[in-house]
């Protein structure tokens, strides 16, 4: 069976990438916030200390982006 997380990483995180080279930046740092916990829960199972270090500083700089492109 087909573990979501390997579904879900692709499609969220393509789509975070399409929105930001579309200048939707609000839109990408929310796809790519709905795909960190994919790559939290992918990283930390498969004991990736790196990636998931890595995917830690991304979901703090995706909610630093949201948080300001709040108003647009």
């Amino acid at each position: 069976m087909v573990d979501i997380s390997q579904v879900a990483i692709p499609i969220l995180s393509g789509a975070s990438i399409w929105a930001f080279a579309g200048k939707r930046h609000k839109l990408g740092f929310i796809c790519g916030l709905c795909g960190q916990p994919f790559w939290l829960y992918s990283t930390f199972t498969g004991q990736l200390w790196g990636m998931f270090a890595v995917s830690l500083w991304f979901t703090g700089n995706y909610i630093r982006g949201l948080l300001n492109h709040r108003d647009t």
